[in-house]
């Protein structure tokens, strides 16, 4: 099947790539997983040209992969049969910001970061803030129902969908939501596209809400002698008045990994844990009054070396550490599995304890850090220089373990990089068959030809 000329009177040639060379990059994602190349990608511009491609690639049976911007950790949007990628890329526009209503309409190609920036200079804010902010998709987020440090106080990328525009797998073009913020119109299909990786249709158009900007933010960065005295702090903030948007931890290895980049640039060196929080408002004074409040209670713990920042220049200098850790960790590897898992905050402790055990019986490094504020850990087994062979040996069965002992602790696979192709075998320590087989049946209502992004998510 000539696919060039099946779609060349829809988009123009420039946005058909079918070169080996051009299609690489089509082929993997973060993750550094590489499967199989599609057999081309399509860039389309609008919605219409979005559903006349699927009509076809419908009625010819060709399987579609959906992409954004190609910076998830799960290989979702990865080909594994032979496909055809549509990527948004070129869908980068910001449709509309709605000062008046809060609300901000836009095409989902728009980079998250450049969102933030552009409704905080109408004083308005959009929370989520996924760490790859600078270079990920807001399509790309509500799809994997993306979170970040803010979620904490702030929530997730489904708590601001708002309104979504969709063309389902054989074309058709479908909204649901819009710029109101109660819906009790029907059944919620707005929520089943969040989350849903692709595999139900491809987002072209969102509605989010927004907030009024924050006037002032404070962060402060404690060590503590014990991971145990770290969460029982962030524990006792969560269920004080103190409302913080953000609770971050780091644990003693991930604390080293950072000081091996940073040296003396690493703000505080010492400690078993790190909690790094953020107190934001529009009153100064209130603030400070939480910022007292917050010392009061980590030093009744083993909190130490409390370090404020008032200004940006501070706040830079106070999440270096946090921020270098990507960098750090690629730095001291040769290969790196990472695992995205969410357990109740009362069990971060256990999970810390238990992986670490892994790590002392399989010979392998392992850092964890994350997100105290909801109990989402990034786990990250790594492969050095100097790795005897341990690492390719057992990182699958470390894994599995993980993933066991999360659920074990009441926990869920993923917390925001979602299942993708790699975690898909594990669903059934979550769900029964039963339960594994309603998701089925409902994917087959959108696609009852299982040609959209299949063998992702459900097993």
């Amino acid at each position: 099947m000539d696919l060039i000329r099946l779609f060349s009177d829809i988009i123009s040639l420039e946005r058909i790539v079918s070169k080996s060379e051009l299609l690489d990059k089509y082929s993997t994602d973060e993750s550094s997983i590489h499967f199989s190349q599609p057999l081309i990608a399509l860039l389309p511009k609008t919605t219409e040209e979005i559903s006349k491609i699927l009509a076809i690639a419908y009625n010819n049976d060709i399987v579609v992969v959906p992409r954004g911007l190609g910076t998830g950790l799960s290989g979702g949007a990865i080909p594994i049969k032979p496909s055809i990628i549509i990527s948004t890329e070129l869908m980068n526009n910001i449709i509309e910001i709605d000062t008046e209503n809060m609300m901000i309409v836009t095409e989902p190609g728009v980079i998250t970061g450049n969102l933030q920036r552009e409704v905080e200079k109408h004083g308005l804010y959009y929370p989520p803030d996924p760490a790859s902010l600078d270079s990920c998709s807001i399509g790309g987020n509500v799809s994997e129902s993306s979170g970040g440090p803010s979620a904490v106080r702030y929530g997730t990328t489904r708590d601001y969908v708002r309104g979504i525009e969709f063309v389902t797998p054989n074309g058709t073009i479908m909204h649901f939501g819009g710029k109101v913020r109660k819906d009790a119109t029907g059944y919620n299909i707005k929520d089943l596209l969040i989350g849903s990786e692709g595999t139900l249709g491809i987002i072209t158009k969102l509605t989010l809400s927004l907030i009024p900007l924050p006037k002032f933010k404070y962060d402060m960065l404690i060590a503590f002698d014990s991971i145990d005295d770290a969460i029982n702090g962030a524990i006792i903030i969560l269920r004080s008045s103190i409302k913080p948007s953000t609770i971050e931890f780091m644990e003693k290895r991930a604390i080293e990994a950072a000081k091996e980049f940073l040296g003396n640039e690493m703000p505080v060196q010492k400690g078993e844990a790190h909690l790094l929080i953020r107190l934001d408002g529009d009153n100064k004074n209130e603030i400070e009054e939480r910022m007292i409040s917050t010392s009061e209670i980590v030093k009744q713990l083993t909190g130490y070396e409390i370090l404020i920042a008032e200004n940006s220049t501070q706040q830079e200098k106070l999440w270096k550490g946090r921020r270098s850790l990507h960098d750090a960790m690629v730095k001291m590897s040769v290969k790196r599995e990472r695992e995205d898992v969410v357990v109740p905050i009362s069990m971060l402790p256990k999970l810390i304890s238990e992986v670490h055990k892994l790590e002392d019986i399989y010979n392998v490094p392992v850092i964890a850090f994350g997100h105290a504020g909801d109990g989402n850990v990034h786990i990250n087994i790594i492969k050095t220089k100097n790795d005897n062979g341990s690492f390719d040996k057992y990182y699958n069965e470390m894994i599995k373990k993980i993933l066991e002992t999360t659920v074990y602790l009441g926990g869920k696979l993923s917390g925001e990089h979602g299942i993708g192709i790699f975690k898909k075998e594990f669903m059934h320590l979550v769900f029964t068959e039963e339960e594994l087989e309603l998701q089925r049946k409902l994917k087959m209502v959108f696609d009852p030809k299982n040609l959209f992004n299949p063998e992702k998510m459900l097993p």
